[in-house]
């Protein structure tokens, strides 16, 4: 048991499973989320995410393992046992009810008294910015408007923790920007501890205290955003982060790639694999490995420029303003720490530790 479960507004998830017939759509994870945290369970569809979501929400029983809320196994308890809030995809509004109403809906379920709720919902509504907006119907609201009407009757519950599952996806992109800063703004103030599930690796990095990679149902990486980023422990988990995600090349086309040009080169065998982020990734007319431009992208600031390695491929993040053309031979070269290496049979990455966790012996 973590030193976390102490704390009420932690979940710690125990080799939680969850099985359909011979399908299993969570295997055996086990994850910490410290209270006050907002932990985000990123992954492509199907790989767990909103099952482990649902699980921890009590919608879904669990096949196997522990749930812990506040250090209490809430395995089968109903959700409403379990002290959360929920924000779904689709908001779940009643189109009937004025906004004042859908937020004030589960207090007066709970039968809480009309002064209280009068407060809450005043309280809500000044954080939210909405307090004009508690007379109209959810059709006459936008839909960052009504996402804010989700988000005011999970403030109103005044749970400790609070699960969302894709509240952004039906937003348009500027939308979704301004929602994520408002979102872990609300989190941070009110110390909400939150679980947010997102198939969109932006919403992650940019929000998350803790991302969890999930991938075929089990637990590819978790970690902060820059260490996911920085040093993935796979090869799944580096391609799917960042925007190109890192190149992966055969340590076998960097060595014919460098014959005769003095290119330092990771310390791996040719069986091996290579990852570099493109905007590690710099121009040289005369060390490094040959390389030809296949293809150029203009993004405005920046150019994503295609380069052909020995038949694999490496894009590069250069200046938008280049003057490279397609076909043009030159040299790629990197700051020597930068390479990581994974093994190829397994994916994962071949040295596990930080070049900042190096401890230099003082004698």
């Amino acid at each position: 048991m973590s030193a976390f479960t102490a704390d009420p507004k932690s979940v710690e998830l125990v080799h939680l499973t969850k099985s359909w017939g011979g399908l299993k759509a969570v295997d055996s994870i086990s994850l910490s989320i410290p209270g006050g945290s907002f932990t985000v369970l990123l992954g492509p569809s199907g790989c767990g995410k909103s099952t482990t979501l649902r699980l921890i929400a009590g919608l879904e029983q669990a096949s196997a393992g522990q749930i812990l809320i506040g250090g209490k196994d809430v395995t089968f308890a109903s959700p409403t046992e379990r002290n959360l809030a929920m924000v779904f995809q689709n908001y779940a509004l009643f189109p009937h009810l004025s906004v004042a109403e859908n937020i004030l809906f589960g207090l007066k379920v709970r039968r809480v008294g009309r002064a209280e709720r009068d407060e809450r919902l005043k309280k809500a509504a000044d954080i939210l910015g909405i307090s004009a907006l508690l007379d109209r119907k959810p059709s006459q609201l936008s839909g960052g408007q009504q996402q804010r009407m989700a988000l005011g009757r999970a403030i109103v519950s005044q749970k400790p923790i609070c699960l969302m599952d894709e509240p952004l996806s039906n937003l348009d992109a500027k939308l979704r920007h301004e929602m994520r800063v408002e979102i872990r703004g609300l989190q941070q103030e009110l110390g909400l501890t939150m679980v947010y599930v997102t198939h969109d690796q932006t919403e992650a990095i940019t929000m998350a205290d803790q991302v969890v990679l999930l991938n075929n149902g089990q637990i590819e990486q978790a970690a902060t955003p820059h260490d996911l980023y920085t040093y993935p422990e796979t090869v799944f988990a580096a391609r799917f982060i960042g925007t190109p995600p890192m190149n992966i090349i055969s340590m076998a086309a960097l060595v014919e790639a460098s014959r005769d040009t003095g290119a330092v080169l990771p310390d791996a065998p040719d069986t091996a694999l290579a990852g570099l982020r493109p905007e590690d990734i710099h121009l040289s007319q005369e060390n490094g490995v040959h390389a030809r431009v296949a293809a150029l992208e203009y993004l405005g600031a920046d150019t994503l420029a295609t380069f052909d390695v020995s038949g694999e491929r490496l894009v590069a993040r250069v200046p938008g303003q280049t003057s490279l053309k397609p076909g043009e031979d030159l040299k790629l070269t990197w700051d020597p720490a930068k390479p990581l290496t994974f093994h190829k049979d397994t994916g994962k990455r071949r040295c596990s530790f930080k070049p900042e966790e190096l401890q230099l012996d003082p004698a």
